[in-house]
């Protein structure tokens, strides 16, 4: 694997990271050279690289006297803190596969990734947690143990003491860089979620080619992701492990607590969706935090607008973007750290040279420059496929081993990759190819509109139309029919929506990204 480093970086390079096998390897890399440096850490615990070692390694113990193998899942319901991180390690060096579970989740949706996945071993982070751990496990008909904290955790690392030092060698050798090391569940903007196996050689690839395109030495980064998401695993928690850094965790997202935050722990990396920087950047403490130990801040899962960006450029000295999703494990095209504006707020960069990646034709034929086709990727990073789903495996990686991301983009003239929609929104009006994303750029480059979404619904005519949802900037009053205006002058007419509706607020995943299944129903009752 290289670890050359990223086009356009200008901050201080960090030494080469090893290329180790398995993401569980880097933290005893990490305790043998510097074992008393801070790794995992929150306001009421702080892990050093030597703590989060034997803290795994004893929780390991545990999972194997109780009888979880190569294989088997492991469950784990809490928020972001340094003992979602261990549980993670300590089930991954074994073998099994590792599953976050997210307290925002509804009854309906416990039960449905638990009961897709019947784990071995159900943990809570907090004691809080047993009653609804346990209510989930009667509605699946499950018998799997429930440890949560407090006296039965302590008791379940009690009967880890059993189990021989040798023994866990033994577990931990069997492990193969192939072997799944966590189960994410996709979010489900278009049906029920399905849990992707995610490999221990995916999690290192994408952490090393993410530390060398964002960090320096020893990056010190927030997390106030939800652990059932790659994100919060993946691109900071594993990333910033591998880096040899130290993640601060945050149980949830306070807009005006992140800036105290960064200020006291001296943080110096920042990924979060948009709307997360939108709402802390409008906050008053804004304008004279401290952030003079911020280097970067990087942006994902949707696009940042114009305005946003710069308002990130005016107080941090690096901000970014990137382009990756549960199923790639990571990252796999970064913008650069010279990209300008239109760069930052049109594309999501160029794709890195190590993944092999192409924008392609429905036949599988490579598109021009500036040509729409499906983003696809291939190769030993990508998720090694869905559980209990083998026809949607099979419909998501072809016999070429191509994964098909389902998102629409085009690479220009520079080589940078502008994304158009995803296949799944993608509409047709008057039998022409519609693409929501397209529409949402447009919109949200009026100046009164702070973000927009658009999604569509059956028409007599023209058999689907676009119906679309704006929130305008604090203070501004939209008239929609200046708005489709603006609209004629950059899209043609069969792309710009039927329907123009004002909103404050749009209603969004548990991830923060804009829930478009209640859009449509949204239109569904305005088309009435």
């Amino acid at each position: 694997m290289s670890t050359s480093s990223a086009a356009g970086r200008s901050a201080l390079e960090a030494p080469p990271l090893p290329d180790l096998p398995r993401i569980t390897d880097y933290t005893a890399y990490w305790a043998r050279l510097d074992a008393d440096r801070e790794m995992l850490t929150h306001a009421e615990t702080r892990l050093t690289r030597s703590e989060v070692e034997e803290q795994s390694a004893t929780l390991a113990r545990a999972f194997l006297a109780a009888g979880v193998q190569r294989g088997d899942r492991v469950a784990v319901l809490g928020n972001p803190r340094p003992e979602f991180y261990v549980t993670f390690l300590a089930a991954a060096r074994i073998g099994a596969i590792w599953q976050g579970l997210n307290p925002k989740y509804t009854a309906g949706e416990l039960d449905h990734v638990v009961g897709d996945s019947q784990p071995k071993v159900l943990m809570g982070l907090s004691a809080n947690h047993r009653d609804t751990l346990e209510g989930v496990l009667e509605r699946v008909g499950s018998d799997s143990p429930v440890i949560t904290a407090g006296e039965s955790w302590e008791a379940f690392l009690s009967a880890g003491e059993a189990v021989s030092a040798e023994v866990l060698r033994d577990a931990e050798s069997a492990v193969d860089s192939t072997d799944p090391a966590v189960l994410v569940y996709t979010s489900g903007t278009s049906g029920r979620p399905k849990g992707a196996l995610l490999p221990h050689r995916g999690l290192v690839q994408c952490s090393v080619v993410q530390a060398d395109r964002w960090y320096e030495a020893q990056p010190r980064m927030l997390c106030d992701l939800p652990i059932n998401h790659v994100g919060c695993l993946g691109d900071i928690s594993s990333s910033v492990v591998v880096a040899g850094g130290t993640v601060h965790y945050m149980e949830k997202f306070d807009r005006s607590g992140v800036l105290d935050v960064i200020a006291r722990e001296r943080l110096e990396y920042w990924l979060a969706i948009p709307t997360m920087f939108l709402l802390v950047t409008g906050t008053p403490e804004w304008a004279t935090a401290d952030l003079s130990s911020m280097k970067r801040a990087i942006w994902g899962g949707a696009a940042a607008s114009r305005e946003l960006i710069l308002e990130l450029q005016s107080r941090i000295p690096l901000v970014c973007t990137s382009f990756g999703m549960t199923e790639t494990v990571g990252s796999i095209i970064y913008t650069d750290d010279d990209d300008d504006l239109d760069a930052l707020a049109n594309t999501v960069g160029r794709p890195d040279p190590r993944f092999e990646i192409r924008i392609a034709r429905t036949d599988g034929i490579p598109c021009d420059t500036d040509e729409e086709g499906e983003i696809q990727a291939r190769g030993p990073f990508l998720m090694l496929g869905y559980l209990n789903r083998p026809e949607a495996t099979a419909a998501a990686i072809d016999a070429d081993g191509w994964f098909h991301t389902g998102d629409v983009g085009r690479i220009d003239r520079d080589g940078r990759i502008r994304l158009a929609g995803r296949l799944s929104d993608m509409f047709k009006s008057g039998g022409y190819n519609v693409y929501p994303r397209e529409i949402e750029l447009a919109l949200e480059e009026h100046p009164q509109v702070r973000s927009a979404a658009v999604v569509s619904i059956a028409d007599a005519l023209y058999s689907e139309v676009g119906v679309g949802f704006v929130i305008p900037q604090p203070g501004a009053e939209l008239d929609t029919d200046e708005l489709r205006s603006f609209l004629r002058t950059r899209l043609a007419n069969y792309k710009i929506p039927k329907r123009l509706e004002v909103r404050e607020e749009f209603p969004r995943l548990a991830i923060g990204k804009v829930d478009k299944r209640v859009l449509k129903q949204w239109a569904a009752i305005l088309s009435q």
